[in-house]
């Protein structure tokens, strides 16, 4: 699914789906297998004519097997995009928005290349890398409770507590 990023934006138009996270090539190709849940997305377009600022809206949410890296058990994650997407002309804006966030100067807003062929699915694929976790791990491990705290041993410099207080 192709579109044309300035044109969607200014007419306010809208996409959604659903899709399988497996069809998220890059998104699970270091997951484990079988990647069987659902990814629902949508993309919405917005203009603001006072500024001529065009938007791109991306919602997703869905789950992906995940391996905790506490445990090394295979859990599912669920993962939640709520991204909003300004819509540059050039590279060279692009990249002095990229320069004025890493100043401090910029509004906090991530910002994309009007692109006129920009494919909707790897929009949407780029966003849930990013909430991706690096190290996924379970809230509470399961079995957590079962292992017995290993046994304390005094700390070996324990014994230089006493010196020099002669």
């Amino acid at each position: 699914m192709v579109i044309d990023a300035a044109g969607f934006a200014r007419a306010g138009q809208s996409l959604d789906g659903v899709t399988q996270a497996k069809q998220f090539a890059r998104l699970c190709q270091d997951l484990p297998e079988p990647q069987n849940g659902e990814i629902r997305w949508q993309v919405r377009g917005r203009f603001d004519a006072p500024s001529g600022q065009s938007w791109l809206d991306v919602e997703a949410r869905g789950t992906v097997r995940v391996v905790c890296q506490r445990c090394l058990e295979t859990f599912s994650l669920t993962l939640r995009v709520s991204s909003t997407l300004g819509l540059v002309d050039t590279q060279a804006q692009l990249e002095a928005m990229d320069a004025l966030e890493a100043e401090g100067d910029g509004p906090g807003i991530e910002y994309l290349v009007a692109d006129p062929r920009l494919d909707v699915q790897g929009l949407v694929e780029d966003e849930l890398i990013l909430v991706l976790p690096y190290a996924p791990r379970h809230d509470e491990c399961p079995g957590d409770g079962d292992v017995p705290e290993p046994p304390r041993r005094p700390s070996p410099f324990a014994v230089l507590k006493g010196f020099g207080k002669d």
